[in-house]
């Protein structure tokens, strides 16, 4: 795969992953949010990227961003790194004709 088709590809796996968080959570998905770490100091360990869910109550009052935590993040941390280097396994909807169609 090229990096951009990689790129396409955690993007994919990024909004399902949301989408997935909203379910579970009971609000509705709007988006998501990549929040990129400040480079390092000198010597200093990088931080890794934070990934938010930006969410709306179910009856449209308000709205919100929640972080992705625990097995999410890892997982778009994983699939975060693949899409920049191409090392490791890909995200589940990386493979052609994996991707679920989304209803509008």
């Amino acid at each position: 795969m090229t990096p951009t088709q990689r790129q396409a590809a955690f993007d994919r796996f990024l909004t399902e992953t949301a989408r997935s968080h909203a379910r579970r959570l009971g609000v509705e998905y709007a988006g998501t949010l990549r929040k990129l770490p400040p480079p390092p100091l000198p010597g200093e360990i990088p931080a890794g990227t934070r990934f938010f869910l930006n969410a709306v109550a179910a009856d449209g009052s308000r709205t919100g961003l929640v972080e992705l935590t625990g097995p999410a993040a890892a997982s778009l941390s994983r699939a975060e790194s693949w899409a920049l280097t191409g090392k490791g396994r890909p995200p589940p909807l990386a493979k052609p004709g994996r991707s679920k169609r989304v209803k509008t």
